[in-house]
């Protein structure tokens, strides 16, 4: 597996001062300040394809960004799912019965998920990861997503929160050769090369002038040019 990093810095801006996830406000996030971070991409070149091959919760050590991703694949149960999330039962998403026994059952070389991109860098101390991935589903066209995750006491898993989510959609939504091109630099595109200069300040990679140019594509009115050379197709 080929792999791309990036050393950078980010320069981004959440709520407030720093908050534990037991009694904060948002209890599913680490928050801090805002501040400079150093910021990691990973193209998976190829990309790598994670399937359900945990049979209990024991297995899932969830030591990497990529072993959780396999845990939330193969939770067979909602004390699996509790584990997976930051917080556990107070913000785990609430499943039946039919959803477990459909992953019980389920054919692991026909649903999968297909890994792309990552994104990893830290919210004060604490390591924050973006994954950009395709759901595979038997007789189902694929599905693009972003898992969001923290690791916390030596465990990734899984959160959310309305500071990350326009990130998130947006590293879900660009073609893997134009957010590298961005942070990595190198591209020979000129569109790539202008929109990296537009969400940089000092030579930092500034979240919050890539959330309002990204917005700008979709309102007050769709940028369809932008949106053609920068955001896949396959995604939603």
């Amino acid at each position: 597996m080929k792999m791309k990093y990036c050393l950078a810095f980010l320069t981004f801006e959440l709520f407030g001062g720093l908050c534990h996830s037991q009694n904060s406000e948002y209890p599913n996030i680490i928050l801090s300040y805002s501040e400079n971070q150093t910021l990691y991409f990973h193209e998976y070149n190829p990309p790598l394809k994670v399937k359900a091959e945990y049979t209990e919760l024991s297995q899932a050590l969830n030591q990497y960004p990529e072993q959780l991703i396999q845990s939330i694949l193969s939770a067979k149960n909602q004390n699996w799912v509790d584990y997976n999330t930051l917080g556990g039962t107070e913000n785990s998403s609430k499943l039946d019965e039919a959803h477990f026994q459909k992953i019980i059952l389920m054919d692991k070389e026909k649903n999968y998920f297909e890994l792309v991109h990552k994104l990893t860098f830290n919210v004060g101390s604490v390591p924050t990861a973006l994954v950009k991935f395709y759901f595979y589903q038997e007789n189902q066209t694929p599905v693009s997503g972003c898992h969001v995750m923290q690791n916390i006491n030596g465990r990734w898993q899984k959160t959310s929160h309305p500071s990350l989510s326009l990130l998130a959609i947006a590293f879900m939504r660009f073609k893997t050769e134009v957010i590298k091109g961005v942070i990595l630099g190198g591209s020979k595109d000129q569109e790539v090369i202008k929109l990296r200069q537009r969400i940089t300040t000092n030579g930092s990679f500034d979240l919050a002038k890539l959330e309002k140019e990204f917005s700008s594509w979709y309102s007050p009115a769709k940028d369809e040019k932008k949106l053609k050379l920068f955001t896949d197709p396959k995604a939603w």
